[in-house]
């Protein structure tokens, strides 16, 4: 574990973080709340131009490793009555990126010291929660250039603090949006055979795409197709000519991922032809799975081995929740960790108002994360 006074430390920032949480791309204070706890380690860093997130990067000649946290909060009141809860009504920290960011300044104070074989970059990330999200934006401004690897963490309360999961493979699921528009005359609901029925064609649309998919798209492969909203109509003795509804697509497979807009445009025409209406579909790719490449895996199991003991290392399940990390992944070698957050009592699930990370968690995840860093430099180091 982290030495006391570190810990403490980290705590303290965490905190700080968790009692004014910023949403994407608006993380000022976070920001500097970071870099002054960076500065009194003596960890080199560079806050971005757009003062939402920076970039610490210390070490000696050699391969270079990265690590990412993310820094926003979510649009939600909290709901925990912890006595440091949000200071700022309708926003909290209720995904953990708080205890990311804080664990990721015990990383680096952690490692800064040390004679490295090589050079560790850490990037603390704005805008995980939005799309397009704020690792496109570290990738094209290049701070993703000459990294060997890269791994992240991030909070599980389905796993007690102290434990981990980690998987190779796919981790989470892609994430795209669509927004379908039926379109046609509109008519009385006494001669529905007069005019064609955009809340019939809505409705098969809601009852059989999910199952179609199934047809298209290979059994052995997770997705989920679900709708968020749907709009249409006003009277009652009315059909009306518009109705919208919208939703996402989320898969756990790159290559069906990259079908998905095709597949679902085909098929929302297909099912809506029958009875006649027009259908604009708006399908937007989003975030890409977040594919954990074997050999930085199996770096990271070993390190979180031997911090927590074989015991208390899990192998995980595929979410199908979305995580932009996979912008990261998608060009170097990666991978991510969970990390156990909860107390063991009743389950209270990420993007909720109750949601409560324990914090004996912070000290596993420093030790974890400064350990896989050592051995993924050592790694990138035996490479011929």
């Amino acid at each position: 574990m982290p030495d006391a006074d570190l810990l403490a430390e980290i705590t303290d920032l965490r905190r700080r973080i968790h009692r004014n949480p910023e949403l994407g791309n608006k993380e000022y204070a976070t920001t500097q709340a970071v870099s002054e706890v960076l500065t009194a380690h003596g960890v080199p860093h560079t806050i971005r131009e757009a003062q939402t997130g920076l970039v610490a990067e210390f070490g000696g000649d050699g391969p270079v490793v990265g690590y990412r946290a993310d820094l926003d909060a979510l649009p939600i009141t909290e709901a925990t009555g912890l006595p440091f809860s949000s200071a700022r009504p309708g926003l909290m920290h209720a995904c953990g990126h708080d205890a990311h960011t804080a664990i990721a300044v015990g990383i680096a104070a952690s490692l800064v010291g040390e004679d490295l074989p090589g050079r560790v970059r850490i990037l603390f990330q704005p805008a995980e929660e939005i799309f397009p999200g704020g690792a496109e934006a570290l990738i094209a401004e290049g701070r993703a250039d000459g990294l060997d690897a890269i791994m992240a963490l991030h909070a599980d309360p389905s796993l007690r603090a102290g434990q981990v999961g980690i998987k190779a493979g796919p981790i989470t699921s892609s994430s795209d949006r669509f927004t379908v528009v039926l379109s046609g005359p509109g008519g009385h609901t006494a001669r529905p055979h007069e005019t064609a029925d955009t809340l019939l064609a809505a409705g098969k649309l809601l009852s059989e795409l999910e199952a179609l998919f199934s047809r298209r798209v290979d059994a052995r492969v997770r997705r989920a197709v679900a709708f968020g909203s749907v709009h249409g109509g006003e009277a009652s003795n009315v059909i009306p000519s518009s109705v919208r509804l919208s939703g996402t697509v989320r898969v756990a497979d790159h290559e069906a991922w990259r079908e998905m807009g095709a597949i679902f445009t085909d098929l929302v025409g297909q099912i809506v032809a029958p009875v006649g209406v027009r259908a604009t579909v708006d399908y937007e790719p989003g975030i890409a799975p977040v594919d954990n490449d074997e050999l930085v895996v199996q770096m990271i199991e070993d390190a979180a081995r031997t911090v927590v003991g074989d015991q208390r290392v899990h192998t995980t399940f595929t979410s199908m929740g979305a995580e932009d990390f996979s912008a990261f992944t998608q060009v170097v070698p990666g991978a991510l960790l969970r990390l156990g957050c909860s107390d063991g009592g009743a389950f209270t699930p990420l993007h909720s108002a109750g949601f409560v990370f324990e914090e004996p968690a912070l000290g596993v995840g420093i030790d974890i994360g400064a350990e896989s860093l050592r051995r993924l430099l050592a790694h990138a180091n035996s490479k011929p």
